[in-house]
């Protein structure tokens, strides 16, 4: 027996939807015309900074820009540098998620450092957006990473701050991949250890649904306002409703 349990399901439909990629790969022949730059944004998955390294290094991406300050994420980056086999040596006490990020980038990774610039500032995907558009060219095509649990709503912000900001770049975001519920319960890529714990990955799965419907606990114009109009397909509100009622231990955690 399963003992996860049906909500298994629930789960990878959300995931599925959080973890937008707008190409099939990072392949250059996927990409087409290259990025002028890549965004990495702050995260405990590292996952997208490698993903990042590997498209610098296959000419998908020109330079990359870093953002995150110190937010919630910050003490799981930590943990996940500190369990790190290679990544270890690398001092992350006191330091923004960017400059931890960046630093794995150039020492480990060998993306020079020329090519490597950080936004420290950021302490939220909006933040994340608003910030690194003022660092950004006004035009051009940039491409997006983020932890594929907040991959679907930093895009949102990114396109609610250009007309804010006064850029019209073309954002193509590419989660580094699509979670999946592994036979212990950990969830992460579908060959890969484990990004998240099961109860982990439920609490931010169905907080970021919550954010992301466009009502009055959401973020969106009939909420907080701070993105624009998302929607959400039936199917994940159905699974958001169903994981909700069969884990309901986890509903404090949401927000």
């Amino acid at each position: 027996m399963d003992p996860i349990g049906p909500e298994r399901a629930d789960l990878e439909v959300i995931g599925r939807w959080l973890a937008r990629r707008d190409l099939p790969s990072l392949d250059p022949d996927d990409v087409g015309r290259p990025f002028e730059v890549l965004v990495l944004c702050g995260s405990a998955v590292p996952a997208t900074v490698e993903m990042a390294a590997r498209a610098f290094h296959d000419g998908v991406a020109g330079r990359i820009l870093v953002s995150g300050g110190v937010g919630h994420s910050t003490p799981y980056l930590a943990e996940a540098v500190a369990a790190h086999h290679s990544w270890r040596d690398v001092t992350t006490s006191g330091r923004t998620e960017a400059a931890v990020l960046a630093e794995i980038l150039r020492r480990h990774l060998n993306v020079p450092a020329a090519m490597v610039t950080t936004e420290e500032e950021a302490t939220n995907c909006g933040e994340n957006a608003a910030h690194s558009l003022r660092l950004l060219p006004t035009h051009g095509r940039v491409l997006l990473v983020q932890d594929p649990t907040m991959q679907r709503r930093t895009h949102a912000s990114f396109d609610h701050h250009q007309p804010l900001v006064g850029t019209r770049l073309e954002i193509v975001s590419q989660a580094p991949f699509v979670p999946v519920v592994g036979p212990g319960g950990g969830v992460g890529a579908a060959a890969g250890p484990a990004s998240w714990t099961f109860a982990r990955f439920a609490a931010l799965a169905l907080g970021e649904v919550r954010r992301l419907h466009d009502d009055a606990q959401g973020y969106g114009p009939r909420g907080a306002g701070f993105i624009d109009h998302v929607d959400v397909p039936a199917e994940v509100l159905e699974a958001a409703g169903r994981a909700g009622q069969a884990l309901p231990n986890l509903r404090s955690r949401r927000a």
